[in-house]
């Protein structure tokens, strides 16, 4: 018996890591879920256990390495592991700060409707949007001022406000010509509104009570020069985040009246002889006239330039390219898509493996979630039939549980247990029919989610801007089998695993039974003020099914919370408990090389976490 042939009779566990976001290193994701879970050099329990690297068995790329073990302790058939990783981060090709930017507004536009204890992230973004617009509108103006050398500023507002209104008056007097009386109607509304405009313009221009002096103009140049960059901004603000973003500018305008009363406190102590209206009028920090308002404008602007630089463009910016529905960016997440399908494919073509372990990490959870979907919906019709998957996958198809709701931890291991063994009985299946070349089979047995971006998923991959749409869209996309639940979502007189096929009136598997075949564990670091735990992971099973197992845990044995720890979930170096920490042996748990029934008891590690936090 050549290799090979050994091999593929003795058959392997492999372990697909799918990494997350930010400017990541091809197998530095691998390598440390390796240490989680299967060898670190300071862990005494892994005495005796070995890894090698060698290149993909195709040759096509020695930068992704396999990892392989020798014998999984406890294992029951001696089996050892292969490691592999999906590696998508070149794909995402340099993100432009604009692609970043115009995300946050389209965020900002949707409103403060994210999950429980993160909204306040979606307000501190918003406002900062908001004194950005002011900051830009203030500093395009200060350039139109000097480029267009004018004197009078009133005149960057009057002169565009005659045209428009004269254009407007023109319209309607054609209009009345050819008697369009509906066009007549809105014609004839911004009409007289123009009127009033220019009626309280006059009104301030030739007010009495005011007296222009040397330093002050009159009464609408000042109301020009003080208040058109924030009517400026909050027009800007409006076009580009709607009504939501609108609540963020008011909040905007009460913080830049706070700064206004501490830059007039400055300026009288500075300048004690100095008339207070001239303080007073010149304290505005959006202002035209304000000595604050350029070294406001360019702070603001100067650190939105450096957070863009630290974080938001190397991190967020892979979400922004993959959430963002522009078309450069749909080509780059189909490009992702593709190799993450491609990846699948071959290691279920290979016929090395029987058990395939999806491990996947934040923004990578969201392209693994696309990965199976893509792939179960392209082979599912090519399974042998259903007749020959045995009584566990007829039991899973016939039963009640549904997505909605609650689900017992009776019902959740009944669910682990016999999918485990009917994706067993469908690799059997296909074996003996392995002379047909048209029949495929299905070896993903477990999928395990860390601090998962899918926890946002009405929010990021959803449409609308009220949480009612949000999620009447993500409801929509469920009931058409666009996204895939756990337990698969029942239609009409279909199981949750089969549908009958009319054309042939024979049972088959549905693109949505996905997962109520593979197991779906979600870890996830349980967030405290925003800052400790994890913002971004969060719990599943509300969104995508009540067979989902949430395990929160902690990198303390005590359940304390960590400064972000995002990026923890296979950190062995934590201190105090380090390779013994909760986090580290619920990983452990979830993946379950030995595949021993850990992943079935993780229900019961789960229920007990979820009961002390």
């Amino acid at each position: 018996m050549t290799d090979a042939e050994f091999d593929k009779a003795h058959k392997r566990t492999a372990v697909l890591v799918v990494h997350g976001i930010g400017s990541q290193r091809a197998l530095e994701t691998v390598r440390g879920v390796i240490k989680g879970v299967w060898l670190n050099s300071e862990n005494p329990y892994d005495a005796g256990r070995r890894l090698w690297s060698h290149p993909q068995r195709d040759g096509a790329d020695i930068d992704l390495t396999v990892m392989t073990t020798n014998e999984v302790p406890e294992s029951r058939d001696k089996r050892a592991v292969d490691f592999h990783e999906l590696y998508w981060a070149h794909l995402m090709s340099e993100t432009k700060p604009v692609a970043v930017l115009l995300w946050l507004y389209e965020l900002c536009r949707k409103g403060p409707i994210m999950k429980e204890g993160i909204n306040g992230l979606w307000w501190v973004a918003s406002i900062f949007l908001s004194f950005m617009n002011l900051s830009l509108a203030l500093l395009a103006l200060k350039g139109a001022v000097i480029f267009a050398q004018v004197s009078v500023v009133q005149n960057l507002l009057v002169a565009p406000f005659l045209l428009i209104f004269s254009s407007l008056v023109f319209g309607f007097f054609i209009a009345l010509k050819w008697q369009a009386f509906r066009l007549i109607r809105k014609l004839a509304a911004f009409c007289v509104i123009g009127v009033i405009v220019s009626a309280v313009y006059f009104g301030v221009e030739f007010n009495p009570l005011w007296e222009p002096t040397e330093k002050l103009p009159d009464a609408a140049e000042l109301a020009t020069i003080v208040a058109l960059p924030t009517l400026i901004g909050l027009i800007a603000t409006y076009l580009l985040t709607g009504e939501p973003g609108l609540r963020a500018f008011w909040r905007a305008l009460l913080i830049s009246l706070i700064v206004a009363g501490m830059f007039v406190g400055v300026d009288r102590l500075w300048h004690s002889d100095t008339p207070f209206v001239e303080t007073l009028v010149t304290a505005w920090p959006w202002g035209l006239n304000s000595p604050w308002s350029a070294p406001v404008a360019f702070a603001i602007l100067g650190i939105y330039l450096i957070v863009n630089a630290a974080f938001l463009q190397p991190y967020l910016g892979d979400a922004a390219r993959y959430f963002r529905a522009s078309p450069a960016n749909v080509a780059v997440r189909r490009a992702i898509r593709m190799e993450a399908v491609n990846a699948l494919h071959n290691l279920h073509q290979s016929g090395y493996y029987d058990r395939i372990i999806v491990v996947a990490h934040s923004l990578g959870t969201v392209v693994a979630y696309d990965m199976l979907r893509a792939y179960f919906s392209r082979i599912c019709r090519d399974l042998p039939p259903v007749t020959t998957f045995g009584t566990d996958f007829d039991e899973i198809d016939t039963a009640s549980w549904q997505p909605s709701g609650t689900a017992s931890a009776a019902d959740k291991k009944t669910l682990r247990e016999k999918a485990r063994r009917a994706v067993a009985s469908i690799a059997a299946a296909a074996e003996k029919a392995g002379q047909d070349k048209k029949t495929k089979t299905w070896l993903v047995t477990d999928f395990v989610t860390l601090g998962s971006a899918l926890s946002h998923a009405t929010f990021l991959m959803c449409i609308g801007n009220t949480r009612r749409l949000l999620e009447s869209d993500f409801c929509r996309r469920v009931a058409e089998r666009e996204f895939p639940t756990c337990p698969p979502k029942r239609l009409d007189n279909d199981g949750l695993l089969t549908f009958r096929n009319p054309k042939t009136g024979q049972k088959q598997v549905h693109h949505g039974a996905l997962f109520g075949l593979t197991r779906w564990t979600n870890i996830f670091f349980p967030m405290v003020q925003i800052f400790w735990g994890d913002a971004i992971g969060g719990k599943l099973a509300p969104i995508f099914g009540s067979h989902i197992v949430d395990y929160p845990v902690a990198t303390r044995g005590d359940g304390a919370a960590d400064f972000f720890t995002h990026t923890a979930y296979w950190d062995v170096c934590r201190e105090p408990e380090t390779f013994q920490a909760p986090h580290v042996i619920a990983l452990q748990e979830a993946i379950d090389l030995a595949d021993n029934g850990k992943a079935v008891a993780v229900v019961d590690s789960a229920l007990a976490s979820n009961a002390a936090g």
